[in-house]
């Protein structure tokens, strides 16, 4: 459940384990319900509020009940907890990467932007938003002009702001013939809906 890695003799670091993350537990939930399901059940915000509220929560991991206690006991034994390096390839990684900056504090645009292209290393066939869309599309600012990572109760919105974006890119990108560069988000988010409407 934890990773641990010796490091300078008798140091010890845990690492976290990317599949017991809110974002990977949700990719898994859609992929579970679009083999075998007539449709998908639930939104990102309403899967998150669920996450929370039935399943104990350590280091940004969800854990079954029975497992916390296990978790809890190595958690001693680890020195320094420390998140996996995140890299900037495509819209989905960005976001991440953005969460996870913005989990540990609230940050102006200004803040965020060299952090962000210090980390970005974008695939050839990706066409990846500008940094102020990203963030206007999946997160909040404060009245100071900071951005933060928006309470699951109060996603409802800006999940539907983007949804409507990513399908208005899908729409006109499907009308290309040839794509040598493309929104994969976008992409997704368009069979979801055609998956959802029974078009495909």
């Amino acid at each position: 459940m934890l990773r641990k890695v010796k490091l300078r003799g008798r140091e010890k670091v845990g690492e976290s384990i990317g599949e017991r993350q809110a974002h990977l537990l949700f990719d898994r939930m859609l992929a579970f319900h679009i083999e075998r399901g007539p449709g998908i059940p639930m939104g990102a915000a309403e899967f998150y509020a669920g996450l929370k509220e039935r399943f104990p929560e350590r280091d940004g991991m969800y854990f079954l009940p029975e497992q916390v206690a296990s978790y809890d006991r190595r958690s001693l034994k680890v020195e320094e907890f420390v998140q996996l390096e995140l890299f900037v390839a495509d819209e989905k990684s960005a976001i991440l990467w953005l969460r996870q900056q913005l989990e540990q504090e609230h940050q102006t645009f200004q803040e965020i932007e060299p952090k962000f292209l210090r980390e970005l290393h974008k695939a050839s066939h990706e066409r990846l938003p500008e940094l102020r869309q990203l963030l206007q599309q999946n997160f909040l600012e404060d009245n100071r002009g900071r951005w933060y990572v928006p309470d699951p109760n109060e996603q409802a919105d800006p999940e539907k702001l983007r949804e409507k974006g990513l399908l208005r890119e899908f729409d006109t990108t499907s009308n290309e013939p040839k794509l040598k560069v493309f929104r994969t988000e976008a992409v997704r988010a368009g069979f979801k809906a055609a998956w959802a409407e029974r078009i495909i």
